[in-house]
């Protein structure tokens, strides 16, 4: 989470000072300073080049191929099926993201639907996230909301005020909802989490409420703290489960880095 706050807070210096800025006023691509390696196409900037991809702009679309870095300052952002051989770093409004990231990425918006392979590490912090893409490294997401599925092959790290879990986890979770208790909280519908995915490498869960659908599949090493106790529903396969009353501590208190 830090790693995408200062990603975000440090791109805006990063773009100004780059040697390829594309600065735009706008959607009016005839702003555009310099552009090589680029055409478009129903409203999408198809990029084929090898260097980095920099801009400050309006809402950016993007396709195609970029052999190096993908920076981008932006109002929303879509980029379909764009293969970043690179890092990728965005701060935007709502973004979209599909494709292929090469090493790693931190994104942070608004609404982000996230449905790309990240070959390293993944930093996703919005207001609401939508994953399901697949992520080779150590995943970090926060938000207000989100739903979880795809694949991660490493350490998963996820806080919401509620989070819907349908994805695959080989590595160590740790999912927290509600991270820290007050009345508010504990009177309205936030701090659930909901697994229906596949948790095999252990973890944490710190939660208000947590529940284990007909589809979810635990093993051995899972640990939950919650106010309440956890539902198991008929057909889930969850094993040695641990389940620690959290009695209005704090998550930060409970659980471990």
């Amino acid at each position: 989470m830090q790693k995408v706050l200062l990603a975000a807070s440090a791109m805006t210096t990063a773009l100004m000072t780059s040697g390829c800025v594309i600065v735009v006023d706008g959607d009016d691509d005839s702003k555009m300073l310099r552009g090589h390696g680029m055409r478009t196409v129903d409203g999408y900037v198809v990029l084929d080049r090898d260097g980095d991809y920099s801009r400050l702009a309006g809402d950016v679309n993007l396709r195609g191929r970029i052999g190096g870095d993908l920076s981008l300052v932006a109002g929303d952002v879509d980029a379909d099926d764009l293969q970043v051989g690179g890092d990728v770093s965005i701060a935007g409004g709502d973004i979209n993201f599909s494709g292929r990231i090469g090493r790693e990425a931190s994104i942070a918006g608004g609404e982000i639907t996230f449905a790309a392979d990240v070959g390293d590490e993944l930093n996703l912090a919005g207001g609401e996230i939508d994953f399901s893409g697949r992520v080779e490294g150590e995943a970090a997401l926060a938000a207000g909301e989100m739903t979880v599925g795809g694949w991660f092959g490493d350490e998963l790290h996820a806080q919401a005020d509620e989070i819907r879990f349908t994805g695959e986890a080989t590595g160590p979770v740790k999912l927290v909802a509600a991270e820290d208790l007050n009345r508010n909280r504990r009177n309205n519908q936030r701090g659930l989490i909901e697994i229906s995915g596949s948790l095999a490498g252990g973890g944490q869960i710190c939660a208000i409420d947590v529940v284990f659908t007909e589809t979810a599949r635990v093993r051995d090493g899972v640990t939950v703290w919650a106010e309440n106790a956890p539902v198991t529903q008929s057909g889930a396969q969850v094993s040695g489960l641990d389940y620690q009353p959290r009695n209005g501590r704090d998550c930060d208190d409970l659980t471990e880095d």
